[in-house]
């Protein structure tokens, strides 16, 4: 695995991470999670957020359509990563929720792509200062009743967490820390 970055005077200009894939002789790029997500969404994530604070309903979930799944996938990433370049609590909180929406609603059934994703909210938990048992036990409880609630309790007690574990790698950025997919 080798990081390499073009420099051009003192502004990094390109981060490619090249992996190695077992049994695959080729490099394939990966992007940092900032640089690869569009631009636009979180308007409606926010939205979907704000309307779960008071608890995600069945009637919630049932409402949400293929745009808003994406909105909440991208938006979750996007804080949490921000929330890791700025140390903000409530950012980490937002995207979690987005997390547990998106699983909750069924658009994903695979616990172990939850897992995957939660690990970067449990290092960044763990980051900012924040305890990952106490934060996933809060969102969880937004959560109806069902496997997911369980799950993400259940991974936030966890104590073996670590990126490399889940096919993430922590990269240095020029605008900061960022995550890649190593999947």
């Amino acid at each position: 695995m080798a990081a390499l970055i073009q420099m051009r005077g003192h502004h990094a200009l390109t981060l490619l991470l090249l992996v190695k894939h077992p049994g695959n002789n080729e490099s394939v790029e990966r992007k940092p999670m900032l640089a690869k997500m569009p631009p636009g969404g979180d308007a409606g994530a926010e939205e979907i957020i704000r309307l779960a604070r008071g608890g995600v309903t069945d009637d919630l979930l049932g409402c949400l359509v293929t745009r808003d799944f994406a909105a909440l996938s991208w938006y979750s990433a996007r804080q949490a990563t921000m929330a890791l370049r700025e140390g903000s609590h409530e950012r980490l909180r937002c995207a979690l929720l987005a997390e547990a929406i998106f699983f909750a609603a069924g658009r994903d059934p695979d616990d172990r792509m939850l897992m995957v994703s939660l690990a970067v909210h449990y290092y960044v938990a763990e980051q900012i200062g924040l305890v990952p048992a106490d934060l996933f036990d809060e969102i969880a409880s937004y959560l109806p009743d069902g496997p997911w609630p369980d799950l993400i309790r259940w991974f936030g007690t966890r104590d073996d967490v670590i990126l490399e574990a889940f096919a993430w790698q922590l990269v240095e950025t020029p605008e900061g820390p960022d995550f890649v997919s190593t999947l």
